[in-house]
C-alpha cells in the first residue's frame, strides 16, 4: 500500500522522467477491476488527457498528484496501486487500470492490487476532494508541529475509548501514515496499538509525535519500504522493525518475542514487553 514515503518517491521520479512530456493517448484500463475507482467514463480519460503536458507531480499524504496542463490533475495512490514507468511497449503489464502513452515513446501504467484509484479531476475540483482539500500538514513539513499534533488529543473526552492506532491512521490521523508505518511508530514510542489515545500521558504524546516524524523521514530518505516498489519497479530501502517477518522473532530492544494481533481491520505487530 502506498503511504507518504512511497508517494514522495514516486512523485519525484515522475517529475524527473515525465515532467514536460506530452501525453499522446490515455486508456482507462484494459482489465475490469471491482475495486479500481475512477472519476469518469473511459471516453473522458481518452479525450481530456490526449495532448496534455505533465507540468509536474507532487505528493499529498499517500496520494500522487500529476498536473496535466492545462487545467487537470490525475490523482493516484492511497491504495495498492503499482505505478510504473516504461520506455518500451514490450514491458507493459498484461493487465492495467490506466495507461498513459507519451510522445517520444515513454509509458506510465497503473495496476491495482486489492483496491486503488486513478482519478481525473479538474484543478478546481481538488479543494472539494475530502482528502486533498483538508488542511493537514505532512509530517515532513515544518507545519507539522507538536502543538498542532497535540491539539488532536484535546478533542478527546477522558472516557473516549478510541485506540491510538485509530488516532494515528484514521481520525484525526497523521497525513500519509497507514498501517504500514504505524507499527514502527508505535514501537519507537513504546505504545501498544490498543491503548486508548485519550489516556496517553504528555510524555507519551510527545514520544508518539517524535516517532512519527522520525520514521516517516527515514523511510522517505530511503525511498520507502523494501516491500513496496518505486516507479522503476525497484524496492525501497527501508526495512521495518515490525512487520509480518518479525512475528516470533526477538524484539531488537528487549529480546521478547514479537506478537501479532488482528485489530481495526488489519494486522498489528508489537512487543508485549516494550509497548504498554
Amino acid at each position: 500500500m502506498i503511504e507518504l514515503p512511497e508517494a514522495v518517491t514516486i512523485s519525484r521520479q515522475i517529475d524527473e522522467r515525465l515532467g514536460g512530456r506530452r501525453i499522446e493517448s490515455a486508456l482507462r484500463g484494459n482489465s475490469p477491476h471491482k475495486f479500481a475507482f475512477y472519476s469518469g467514463e473511459p471516453e473522458e480519460y481518452a479525450r481530456v488527457l490526449a495532448g496534455k503536458e505533465v507540468a509536474g507531480a507532487r505528493a499529498f499524504g499517500s496520494l500522487i498528484l500529476i498536473e496535466a496542463e492545462p487545467g487537470y490533475t490525475v490523482v493516484l495512490g492511497g491504495g495498492g496501486e503499482r505505478i510504473l514507468y516504461h520506455q518500451a511497449e514490450a514491458t507493459l503489464p498484461t493487465k492495467y487500470q490506466l495507461l498513459l502513452r507519451f510522445v517520444g515513446g515513454a509509458h506510465l501504467t497503473v495496476s491495482v492490487s486489492g483496491w486503488g484509484s486513478a482519478l481525473l479531476l479538474q484543478r478546481s475540483e481538488l479543494a472539494k476532494h475530502p482528502y486533498i482539500g483538508a488542511d493537514r500538514p505532512s509530517p515532513l513539513d515544518s507545519g507539522f508541529t507538536y502543538e498542532r499534533f497535540r491539539a488532536g488529543f484535546d478533542e478527546l473526552s477522558p472516557d473516549d475509548a478510541r485506540a491510538v492506532k485509530y488516532f494515528v491512521i484514521s481520525k484525526p490521523g497523521v497525513l500519509g501514515v497507514g498501517n504500514g508505518y504505524l507499527q514502527d511508530i508505535l514501537f519507537r514510542a513504546r505504545i501498544h496499538p490498543r491503548r486508548p489515545a485519550a489516556r496517553l500521558e504528555e510524555a507519551e504524546r510527545r514520544a508518539l509525535y517524535d516517532a512519527a516524524r522520525a520514521v516517516v523521514r527515514e523511510a522517505t530518505e530511503q525511498g520507502g519500504r523494501d516491500t513496496e516498489r518505486d516507479l522503476l519497479n525497484r524496492p525501497g530501502g527501508y526495512r521495518r522493525v515490525l512487520d509480518s517477518r518479525s512475528v516470533g522473532q526477538p524484539c531488537p530492544r528487549c529480546g521478547t518475542s514479537i506478537e501479532k494481533i488482528s485489530f481495526l481491520g488489519g494486522a498489528s505487530y508489537f512487543c508485549p514487553q516494550c509497548q504498554v
